[in-house]
């Protein structure tokens, strides 16, 4: 669970405060009756107000290179361009920059799916053990960047003085999955806003709630009751053949719209099926293999392919996923699976919608969980960085900075709707953002012989045999496991 919990009060005023001195307290002057000016200093409150308890050093104009990928520029850097979001990046780096006399660069490479993220794990690897020195910061791609790890060639966070895990701008949840004996080779926090645009969550239009008399879905959430079985109960029955062609096809209307990849793959998350657990020596092992799994698998089958009132399409392409989301700005849908970003575009759409968390899986279960698509930055320090204190305090700055200035703006981006800011999605989001888990195993996925995403390949190819398709592999599945564990014993 993130550390921090803040009321939709509060995050008013930050945001407030925010946007109005990108994050930073003003000195204010006032005039005594006789004449003098008095100067005080202005209050500083709120997320502002946290110390991030680093020294003060002069690092000489000294270049920071990241090391980051294609499409993700956007995390690092900013111009100032009038944007609320752009302008609190670039406000970001310059008081990191001011303040530690640093100039902030970034070195781009591709690194998509495939063969792209094999070419840029390569291409690291090959400059960390060359000495080349390069690179000072690397925002990895978390589903493919821990392929790596076990070839030593990171340090261990635990090991850089100044860095400070029960921070708010750093997830304790978080660290704890990727702490194993005492090594934490990657993790991430605030400056990654991929990691932010990226949580997963669940969005509703809230004309045809009304119009299918869905009642207060937020106080179904707040009351503890929203859970897999209520979702399907909401949708039943909304159906609507809005193109005439008595088919099933993108042009008619849909309880739940959902997408076939990440966002099936996140309900492990959302429902406790875990891939790997930590035994009693602190070391991950794979529990996938039981009668939980099995259960969610069958049920979650049930209700996309069975019930009629779900639309998948079979296609897993970004085009599809962009249709998906243009059929519920356009009405198609009641419901939608998609990113916390994906307001940006929403905010577009004719009819105002609200925000959600993923359901539990059922009343057993006790809070609300989510995840973030696995295109967020793991932050890694290579072995041959050139100031490796440099680094953890340069990260720990920018970490807290994206916590005080960039990630209040993200809120009201995302939060702002053709009506008004949604204060009831806000503290939905707090509920998303508090819930957020990772799991070892599914990070690890690639590492370990594909299987962290067993469950996403079984639900979407209709295909119940769980068992038979993990006895094929399981012997594979524990030989990786320990070899990736190696690094960490």
């Amino acid at each position: 669970m993130l550390k921090r919990t803040m009321s939709v009060l509060l995050l008013c005023a930050i945001v407030a405060s925010t946007i109005a001195c990108g994050g930073a307290a003003d000195d204010s002057d006032t005039t005594t009756q006789d004449g003098a000016t008095d100067t005080t200093t202005a209050e500083v409150t709120g997320r502002d107000a946290v110390s991030d308890n680093l020294p003060d050093k002069d690092y000489n104009g000294a270049t920071f290179t990241i090391l980051n990928r294609t499409g993700f520029e956007y995390e690092f850097t900013a111009e100032e361009t009038g944007d609320v979001l752009d302008d609190s990046i670039y406000n970001r780096n310059i008081t990191v920059e001011d303040r530690f006399n640093i100039k902030l660069e970034t070195y781009t490479v591709d690194s998509n799916w495939g063969d792209e993220a094999t070419a840029f794990n390569n291409m690291l690897r090959s400059s960390i053990m060359a000495g080349d020195g390069a690179f000072d910061l690397v925002a990895g791609y978390a589903a493919t960047i821990p392929s790596i790890v076990a070839d030593g060639i990171f340090m261990n966070w635990n090991e850089l003085d100044y860095v400070d895990f029960s921070q708010p701008w750093w997830s304790e949840e978080i660290a704890n999955e990727l702490t194993i004996n005492g090594k934490t080779y990657m993790m991430t926090g605030d400056l990654s806003l991929a990691l932010w645009r990226g949580m997963k969550c669940i969005y509703f239009n809230k004309q045809l709630a009304t119009d299918y008399q869905l009642g207060d879905l937020y106080s179904i959430v707040e009351s503890g009751d929203w859970t897999l079985d209520k979702l399907e109960e909401l949708t039943t029955n909304i159906y609507e053949d809005l193109d005439g062609d008595g088919v099933k096809t993108a042009g008619d209307r849909y309880g739940l719209l959902t997408f076939g990849t990440t966002a099936i793959d996140s309900m492990k998350e959302a429902f406790e099926v875990k891939v790997t657990e930590k035994g009693e020596d602190g070391f991950p092992e794979i529990v996938l293999n039981n009668e939980r799994t099995i259960e969610v698998i069958d049920n979650l089958i049930s209700y996309i392919f069975d019930s009629g009132f779900v639309y998948m399409p079979t296609d897993f392409s970004e085009a599809a996923e962009d249709t998906e989301l243009q059929m519920f700005s356009d009405g198609f849908g009641v419901f939608l699976t998609a990113n916390l970003g994906d307001a940006e575009t929403l905010r577009a759409m004719n009819d105002d919608f609200g925000i959600l968390p993923y359901p539990k899986y059922d009343s057993n279960q006790k809070s609300y969980h989510s995840t973030s698509h696995d295109n967020l930055s793991l932050f890694e320090v290579p072995i041959d960085a050139p100031d490796p204190e440099m680094t953890a305090i340069i990260t720990e700055a920018m970490c807290a900075e994206s916590y005080k200035q960039v990630i209040p703006a993200f809120y009201d981006i995302a939060l702002k709707t053709k009506a008004a800011r949604d204060e009831d999605s806000a503290a939905m989001i707090d509920i998303i953002r508090d819930g957020l888990i990772f799991d070892w195993g599914y990070l690890h996925s690639n590492a370990l012989g594909g299987v962290g995403h067993l469950f996403v390949e079984l639900i979407r190819s209709n295909n119940r045999n769980f068992a038979s398709k993990y006895d094929t592999n399981s012997a594979t599945y524990e030989q990786k496991l320990d070899e990736v564990l190696e690094i960490y014993r």
